[in-house]
């Protein structure tokens, strides 16, 4: 095929008109200066962390809300400020900011607290290498750091109701119970955001009440706030009159009728302004927001479930038609469709395996639920619509049976 074609799209991103001036304003990692709607919340959390200011230890602090809401954005923005204020009186704070979700595993978590916080670039002796150290290990070097450079620790962890659901709260209980051993040397303060207003629920009962000493909740965004939102953003993102108004209004209808999502909001302004261009457009009108709406909310799990194997799709199934959701019972119920449709069985170990895939693809949630002396259990659960997985499966001239 003549690769000529991909010059040409090239050429016309170089020579067309572009409708956006800062494109940086429109990605997820950016963090605006000013926060609308949010000054209490902001208040909030530097009255908690001021308290670094007066050489104390602040209370560790969770911080929930739905997606889209500003927690992070919020959390972000009163640390940068704290950071600058303490620059200022020469004050020492370690900030140390991990994504748990991104992070996937305890350990990795882990590591990026120890190259973050500067473990691993300034001690060799106590380095967090990416694999090899167990979590106790991993854990014990971090802490010999803290406390070996006297730090004084700002520990963010977001998404930190994921690292829960997927690893269970064992490196949460070794952080809060962290100042116990450094005593006079250091501490380190933790600060939880999860989107789960639930998320609670799952710890132990000794890392909830260390953890939550002090709570925030982030309510959704109404629709004349996210208008607001989106007008102060797209003066910061668009060249003048590339965006109408009603382009603008239509988008916070969008996202305020879905869950008060900014971030939502905020990527149906990138994606409309990116049809615009394609199309040479001149301004970006309503139009293209709906063709990004329905660009964006093309249902991918619809089409990931049809591709996927027998087995895969067995296991969705069992998963669905599970009441507990418990593991033992989905494999018993794997067990019955495969003898129903005349499969070998996958090993238990390979269905564990299936089913940390189809978490990691967002398709079901695995929680671990403290049952306190008892132990542990996991819990598995559809995270999609079960209309969406009855329709990629009946579509299956094998699957369609079962249903």
């Amino acid at each position: 095929m003549d690769s000529d074609y991909l010059d040409n799209i090239f050429e016309k991103a170089v020579i067309g008109n572009s409708l956006i001036k800062n494109r940086k304003t429109l990605t997820i990692d950016y963090v605006p200066e000013k926060l609308p709607f949010r000054d209490e919340e902001s208040k909030t959390i530097a009255q908690v962390l001021s308290v670094v200011l007066k050489d104390g230890r602040p209370s560790n602090l969770l911080v929930f809300g739905k997606p889209g809401t500003g927690k992070t954005a919020v959390v972000k923005n009163v640390i940068n400020r704290l950071k600058r204020k303490s620059k200022e009186h020469g004050i020492g704070i370690t900030v140390t900011i991990v994504n748990a979700k991104t992070a996937n595993t305890s350990y990795k978590v882990l590591y990026d607290i120890a190259e973050e916080m500067g473990t691993n670039k300034i001690d060799k002796k106590l380095k967090v290498h990416f694999t090899g150290l167990s979590m106790g290990e991993a854990t014990d070097r971090i802490l010999e750091y803290v406390k070996k450079n006297q730090l004084q620790v700002i520990l963010v962890i977001d998404e930190i109701d994921s690292l829960v659901d997927r690893n269970g709260d064992d490196i949460l209980y070794s952080f809060t119970r962290a100042n116990e051993r450094l005593t006079e040397s250091g501490f380190i303060s933790l600060i939880g955001i999860s989107n789960s207003l639930t998320f609670k629920d799952k710890l132990d009962p000794r890392v909830r009440s260390s953890l939550s000493e002090e709570e925030l909740v982030f309510n959704p965004y109404t629709v004349l706030q996210l208008k607001e939102i989106l007008n102060e953003r797209a003066q910061l993102a668009f060249n003048e009159g590339s965006i109408s108004q009603a382009a603008i209004n239509l988008c916070a209808a969008v996202a305020g009728k879905e869950n008060g999502d900014a971030r939502k909001a905020i990527d149906l302004l990138r994606v409309a302004a990116e049809i615009a261009e394609r199309e040479r457009a001149t301004i970006v009108i309503e139009k293209h927001i709906r063709e990004a709406q329905e660009k964006i909310e093309k249902d991918t799990n619809y089409e990931v479930i049809k591709n996927s194997t027998t087995h895969t799709k067995l296991v969705v199934l069992s998963i669905l038609k599970s009441q507990t959701g418990m593991t033992g019972e989905v494999y018993d119920n794997y067990i019955s469709l495969c003898k129903m449709m005349d499969q070998d069985a996958l090993t238990q170990r390979r269905i564990t395996q299936i089913v940390s895939e189809l978490d990691q693809l967002g398709l079901i949630t695995s929680n671990v639920v403290s049952h306190g002396r008892y132990g542990r259990s996991q819990i598995i659960k559809i995270a999609v619509s079960s209309n969406t997985i009855m329709n990629a499966l009946k579509d299956d001239p094998f699957m369609s049976t079962l249903l």
